[in-house]
């Protein structure tokens, strides 16, 4: 199946055979695509600049099976994001796509909500609540969507009342721990339904649910981005 120029980013870029890539890219009308770019080392090939994590691409390919070959790269008009200030993040946010999205499964939704994830990075006092947000939209994009305006009786949340956050049934009421349950405040799932975490301890907190919801689907692997975010700090500390 040959696929003509789209819109696409490069999620990941890895050394394949002696001068060739391997390429995760997320298109928009494709899904998550794995592709070989044939020479694509080399100092000579026209498309070595544009081949780099989170850059948008026009891109062409032929697929056979589950791994393609690119037969086209052209830059795209609108590819003026400039993440060099948060490249940890935006690796971090390109290894959750690479590790939770199935190939050839179109998520138009989440390629919009990556992108613009992508473009609020920029502003570097806000990061951490665009990568909360984006957290909470990839979970919804898979379909594990977290319960945040209604307990697990399905009474309204309450801003003023703390819960435990139980996997796959939601906010319990009380405050007392149950078994792998994690607790939060009534004002952080409110916040993270309405996208509205200014506050810097609905921030700390929607952090950790995010966290343990997300590590539920990534399993035992740990996340390389982060285990490189963590070297980078303490060599700078």
């Amino acid at each position: 199946m040959r696929t003509e120029l789209n819109p696409c980013y490069i999620l990941h870029s890895r050394n394949y055979r002696e001068t060739s890539l391997l390429l995760d890219v997320f298109s928009r009308r494709h899904g998550r695509i794995s592709l070989v770019a044939k020479g694509g080392r080399t100092q000579k090939n026209a498309s070595r600049a544009l081949l780099q994590p989170g850059r948008k691409v026009n891109i062409a390919w032929s697929m056979r099976r589950e791994l393609g070959t690119l037969s086209g790269a052209e830059p795209c008009p609108d590819n003026d994001i400039n993440t060099a200030g948060s490249l940890f993040t935006m690796f971090y946010i390109n290894e959750l796509l690479v590790r939770l999205l199935h190939r050839h499964e179109p998520h138009p939704e989440l390629f919009d909500a990556y992108e613009t994830a992508l473009r609020r990075l920029t502003d570097r006092a806000r990061e951490q609540l665009t990568l909360r947000i984006f957290e909470k939209r990839l979970l919804e994009a898979l379909g594990y969507g977290l319960a945040l305006d209604a307990d697990t009786a399905g009474n309204a949340i309450r801003p003023d009342q703390d819960y435990n956050y139980l996997p796959e049934r939601g906010p319990l009421p009380g405050r007392a721990a149950a078994p792998d349950s994690l607790k939060v405040s009534g004002r952080t799932l409110l916040g993270l339904a309405h996208e509205d975490l200014a506050d810097k301890v609905v921030l700390a907190e929607a952090k950790q649910l995010m966290r343990s919801s997300l590590g539920r689907l990534l399993g035992d692997k740990p996340l390389q981005s982060r285990a490189l975010y963590q070297f980078n700090t303490s060599k700078q500390g």
